[in-house]
């Protein structure tokens, strides 16, 4: 493994390692935020998921909150979308174009993603939320209905929400942001790998999704094994000792 940079920043300590294949990772506090082959295509299961609805969909205009390696947006901009990419941290631009073939004509702007979204310049056919803290837990602001609230007002009509989360076998927070974003007028669906813990789960918000699928053939070249869409199961959540179920 070859250390091709490393980098102190506001928001944690980067590293680029690259592997006798060519594999380039984004490290950011030890937790793996991207991946990508020679060519940028990224090796992460998770985001051909997310390529494939996309694509899929009619979405021209995609929003992307958060960046890293920046290899979803690259993969976007090569097949004809119009992808702006919102990031906290300036030294993901950078890095994601250094070493993951980000293109310089893909829309880079440095700011708080929720912030961004309060005072969007335009609607988006599509909003991608993979964003995580610097201790690789999703901030806390982008679970909260309020979010989706605003993510439902800056969808162009028949628009989605798409966010990656990273959850153990037995945690809920997919369960509670299925209901916020739910309660903010977007239908949902899961896209999950239900065989492990600690995996990858795509949470998507729209009319459409669910006449979407995700298929191994075609533009994805990895192997999507134990991939399951399912919509979610009816909300329960204990709190305070007492049942909410809606």
């Amino acid at each position: 493994m070859m250390l091709l940079e490393e980098l102190d920043t506001e928001f944690g300590k980067i590293r680029i390692i690259q592997s006798p294949s060519g594999i380039c990772t984004y490290y950011q506090n030890g937790c793996s935020h991207s991946e990508a082959d020679a060519e940028g295509i990224s090796t992460c299961a998770y985001i051909h998921v997310l390529y494939s609805l996309i694509t899929q969909s009619a979405a021209k205009r995609v929003l992307m909150i958060g960046c890293a390696g920046g290899t979803l947006a690259t993969m976007l901009h090569r097949a004809g979308h119009q992808v702006t990419v919102v990031d906290i941290n300036p030294h993901a631009f950078t890095l994601a174009k250094r070493y993951f073939h980000m293109p310089e004509e893909i829309c880079c702007i440095t700011h708080d993603g929720y912030a961004y979204l309060q005072n969007a310049p335009q609607h988006y056919d599509a909003i991608v939320v993979d964003v995580f803290s610097g201790d690789g837990q999703v901030p806390e602001v982008f679970t909260q209905p309020d979010f989706f609230c605003t993510a439902r007002h800056v969808l162009a009509q028949d628009g989605s929400v798409l966010m990656n989360i990273i959850v153990p076998l037995d945690d809920m927070m997919a369960n509670d942001i299925v209901h916020h974003m739910a309660s903010a007028g977007l239908p949902t669906f899961l896209f999950d790998w239900t065989n492990g813990s600690d995996r990858n789960i795509i949470i998507a918000g729209g009319s459409h999704i669910a006449n979407l699928q995700v298929d191994s053939d075609g533009p994805i070249p990895y192997h999507l094994k134990g991939l399951k869409g399912r919509k979610p199961q009816p909300y329960l959540r204990t709190r305070l000792g007492k049942l909410a179920t809606i």
